[in-house]
């Protein structure tokens, strides 16, 4: 009697391990499936990630080792570290599906990023030679494992007639999951020379990326298009709320930078978000994107003048402080 009832309790012992590693495993099977179901992408504006060679077709003598910023090898390579290490955290430690970044100086420095950081055992990256005179550019990192990119092109955006020459939008259509996507990487221009005199530089540029997301939309009204990266304006600004139409709900195009109280940007004690990610109304239904500002503590500083924090940015002036940004990367999830 004694040896059955030790077999019954072995019985249910098992049978009790059985079933808790059967839920432990369709948990994490469930996790693994959500985590390839989303789609996730992060845009981050670098800060002057240059190339320490020196281009003798753009002014950028100032990001040598011989220049103002005595930019080096050792920066450099310092430099991509961080990146790496943001990249590696935003999304807990699963990789991004794409990075667009904004402040890099071409292909060259696109994957020299890549190779001397590791990143690109994960990520391939796009760029194109920028009309913009110092050579900044904007460029696409991706996952070629999670995504298919089928085309990229870059979209010139300067008018040569009035000597303005910026930042081209990178344009790319990628499959994830079987679904099509359009997407493009900004770096509209500053408000350099004043804010005031400077709108029509952005009104410019967000009349292009309209022209280029209504054009999709004519063939495809479900369209999933997605603008990333630094448009150098909020989202009440007219060239992003009334030329390019994006809006936190009921306009042509949804801007998800508003769904948070966080801010990507802070200048002289203000914050504000310049950093948006813009998605198609189709993107918004049955489940409206997720949205974050990626403000990690590592990026983070303590602001000695105004108080509180900012973004732990790689210069102040001249004087080099091994940060990171002067931006904080956002992201967005897009469940399938």
């Amino acid at each position: 009697m004694k040896k059955l009832i030790i077999l019954s309790l072995i019985g249910i012992a098992i049978a009790a391990c059985n079933s808790s590693a059967l839920l432990t495993n369709n948990n994490s099977s469930s996790e693994t499936s959500s985590r390839h179901d989303t789609l996730v992408i992060m845009s981050y504006n670098i800060e002057n990630f240059f190339h320490a060679d020196d281009d003798s077709t753009k002014n950028d003598e100032a990001f040598t080792p011989d220049g103002d910023y005595h930019w080096n090898i050792y920066r450099m390579n310092e430099k991509a570290d961080r990146i790496k290490k943001v990249i590696t955290a935003a999304n807990g430690w699963n990789w991004p599906s794409i990075v667009g970044l904004c402040e890099i100086e071409g292909q060259k420095a696109v994957d020299y990023l890549l190779s001397s950081s590791g990143l690109g055992k994960i990520y391939k990256g796009i760029s194109y030679p920028t009309p913009d005179r110092r050579g900044i550019a904007v460029a696409m990192l991706y996952d070629p494992i999670k995504i298919n990119v089928i085309e990229s092109r870059p979209i010139n955006v300067s008018v040569p007639d009035s000597s303005f020459f910026t930042r081209y939008i990178l344009y790319a259509k990628f499959i994830f999951n079987s679904d099509t996507f359009h997407i493009m990487v900004n770096h509209w221009p500053s408000k350099y020379g004043g804010a005031t005199e400077s709108i029509w530089k952005r009104e410019h540029v967000a009349t292009h990326a309209r022209h280029i997301c209504d054009s999709i939309s004519s063939v495809n009204s479900k369209a999933n298009i997605i603008l990333i990266g630094d448009f150098n304006d909020t989202a009440e600004a007219p060239a992003i709320s009334q030329v390019l139409g994006a809006k936190r709900t009921d306009a042509p195009y949804i801007n998800l930078s508003s769904d948070t109280e966080k801010s990507s940007y802070k200048y002289k004690g203000v914050w504000g978000t310049i950093d948006h990610i813009i998605v198609s109304p189709a993107l918004c239904y049955p489940t409206r994107p997720q949205f974050s500002v990626c403000d990690l503590w590592f990026v983070r500083e303590d602001d000695e003048r105004y108080g509180g924090y900012k973004p732990f940015r790689t210069y102040i002036g001249l004087k080099y402080q091994s940060g990171y940004s002067d931006h904080f990367p956002v992201m967005i999830k897009i469940a399938k």
